[in-house]
């Protein structure tokens, strides 16, 4: 009994941590983050708070893997409940939302690295589990073509929104990923499949970024228009 209550308090004890912390990074970025601010917020000496977490790289790993799973939950979620000619463009749109939603967690995994800080094995993991995801959702374009509605996953759009033949770059890139070794888990997808992943990734990401940073603040248009342009680009394979 008197152990349980213990286990029960220490975690208590690093959610609340954790909360503090992810008030801190809302503030002032990963460099606000102190240990012993958030023990003094907490109402305990950093050294008390020092027992539940073994450093500041220990709390910031915390916050990660919590970060990288919260998200990987999400974009599951979003591409369970999808029609297959449709997850595509759920994932992609996912994405944008949470991101949109908590700006501070996801510029703490894509934004600037912290200083001094290198991540564990677990944190790699879960996001190789997020590539896998996004393999998945990019496997299912072709069949959109067949499936979609007008102005969707595709419908409409060229070739009625089917996927466009490899350019020639396109096609070197394809084979230049071929055998580079899984990304995530289960089985390795080929070349073609990696490089619209890849695209993908970073073409969304691309814009999102600047979105969350107010890259784009003054230019006087919406951006998830310009986000809803990249997928649909990137569904014809453009």
């Amino acid at each position: 009994m008197a152990t349980a209550r213990r286990e029960r308090y220490r975690k208590q004890t690093r959610e609340e941590a954790k909360a503090v912390a992810l008030a801190q990074l809302s503030e002032s970025g990963t460099a606000g983050i102190s240990v012993n601010a958030i023990a003094k917020a907490m109402g305990m000496t950093g050294p008390a708070l020092y027992r539940y977490f073994a450093s500041r790289d220990e709390l910031l790993t915390e916050l990660i893997t919590d970060t990288y799973r919260d998200l990987a939950e999400t974009l599951a979620r979003a591409v369970a409940v999808a029609a297959p000619a449709d997850r595509f463009r759920a994932l992609a749109r996912a994405l944008r939302d949470w991101a949109k939603r908590q700006p501070d967690r996801y510029l703490l995994i894509y934004g600037t690295p912290v200083p001094g800080y290198h991540a564990p094995p677990e944190t790699t993991e879960i996001a190789a589990g997020l590539m896998r995801t996004i393999f998945d959702a990019c496997a299912t374009v072709g069949e959109a073509g067949e499936a979609g509605e007008a102005g969707e996953v595709g419908g409409g759009g060229v070739d009625g929104g089917r996927q466009q033949p490899l350019t020639e770059l396109e096609a070197e890139l394809a084979r230049h990923l071929e055998g580079t070794g899984p990304w995530g888990p289960g089985e390795e997808p080929g070349g073609e499949v990696k490089g619209r992943a890849l695209r993908t990734w970073t073409r969304l990401h691309g814009v999102i970024s600047l979105d969350v940073q107010g890259q784009f603040t003054g230019m006087g248009f919406d951006p998830s228009v310009l986000f809803e342009a990249e997928i649909d680009a990137l569904v014809r394979g453009g």
